[in-house]
């Protein structure tokens, strides 16, 4: 079944002061003058270059992005959009907050902030999470001021938090990572979706922590789910263990092209279909990973460690680890170990030991300053 993914769609990655010269004064204003003309040259001379202004100089965008923004939006007088910066500017947030709210919700300075705003940012001011955490998720993910309070916020607060047991502030978490926690209709989504799991013998535990980390996965056509949810029984995956989570959430989230990306990009290291299948198999994150990460590691196994990219594939676990934290760190303790004949050969298994277990067994017991120090310095490159 899992050639149904991979085949059907053919899917077989300041210190001191400068002097300026009146010339180069001269010079640097011609150019900015050259740059506004040309920008000015772009905008329509209607309506919209109002919007555009005031997007400029009372939100701090630059004059490309205004006028990305004023495509969606436009207003002629500059009362109710002050007064919506206004309510922001009152409650804590930051210029560069303010300017991603507008971004991401340009119909926003276009609502009523006693009507709109203020209801909905007192109902979570209430709950148990921090103003400056609060600010920071709302900037980010501004869509719920678009959705009435009563009907839609309260109750969908309410029903996800009772269904995990969880803080105030992993809902909030929740909804950063997927906007449809507090703005779809979660009995009629997301109830069905979790019952089919719960029919299928997914672990409650392992359910719950998915559901707080990767809510977006949950949050489909229940038909659509219940079809996938199949799919990956029938790939042989254990309702009862994490992998089966990890491979629905690669099944429902990944497009079709981002699968044939990837699917090209691993057989561009001389895997097979039947090795990227195998691999996706033992471990389905290996299909989750950007196809950057996916290049910067396999290169840095096979080109640098001077491994067989079949030897990954057979091990697609350590393909989930951190490049720069914990990969390129430990490679080069072990290649060190090797060079100065303290040990004779290491398996996959020195990636996957706990940070103790590691320097217990490679870094303390030989007493060697050099490999402490360069575990210590490769470590702080990633920080």
């Amino acid at each position: 079944m899992l050639c149904y993914y991979f085949c059907k769609t053919q899917i077989s990655i300041r210190g001191g002061i400068t002097r300026i010269s009146p010339a180069s004064l001269y010079l640097s204003f011609s150019r900015s003058c050259a740059l506004n003309i040309r920008f000015i040259s772009k905008i329509p001379s209607n309506e919209h270059s109002f919007t555009v202004s005031y997007l400029i100089n009372s939100c701090g965008f630059s004059p490309e992005s205004a006028l990305s923004v004023s495509k969606t939006i436009h207003f002629e007088s500059p009362q109710r959009p002050d007064s919506v910066i206004t309510f922001f500017k009152n409650h804590g947030f930051s210029q560069f907050q303010i300017r991603n709210l507008v971004r991401r919700r340009p119909r926003l300075l276009l609502t009523n902030p006693d009507k709109s705003l203020v209801p909905k940012f007192h109902f979570f001011c209430s709950k148990s999470i921090s103003s400056s955490e609060l600010k920071r998720i709302l900037s980010s993910n501004p869509h719920v001021f678009e959705y009435d309070l009563d009907n839609k916020v309260v109750p969908n607060f309410n029903f996800f938090k009772d269904l995990t047991q969880c803080s105030d502030d992993k809902v909030f978490l929740a909804y950063k990572n997927c906007s449809g926690i507090l703005t779809r209709n979660l009995e009629a989504v997301l109830a069905p979706n979790i019952a089919v799991l719960r029919e299928k013998g997914v672990s409650e535990l392992i359910l719950m922590k998915k559901l707080l980390v990767h809510p977006r996965i949950f949050v489909v056509n229940p038909k659509k789910f219940r079809r996938i949810v199949e799919e990956v029984e029938k790939l042989g995956f254990d309702p009862s263990k994490q992998c089966f989570l990890i491979a629905l959430q690669a099944l429902i989230q990944i497009s079709k092209s981002t699968w044939e990306r990837k699917f090209n990009v691993f057989k561009q290291w001389g895997w097979s279909d039947e090795d990227i299948i195998s691999a996706f198999e033992k471990d389905p994150r290996c299909m989750i990973f950007s196809e950057h990460k996916i290049v910067a590691t396999m290169d840095f196994f096979v080109n640098t460690m001077g491994w067989k990219s079949s030897f990954i594939a057979d091990n697609p676990v350590i393909l989930s680890y951190s490049l720069e934290n914990r990969i390129i760190p430990r490679c080069s303790v072990l290649k060190a170990l090797l060079s100065k004949g303290l040990i004779v050969k290491f398996t996959v298994c020195s990636l996957v030991y706990t940070e103790k277990r590691f320097l217990q067994k490679f870094v303390t017991p030989f007493g060697d300053p050099y490999i402490l120090k360069l575990y210590q310095e490769k470590q702080a490159l990633s920080h």
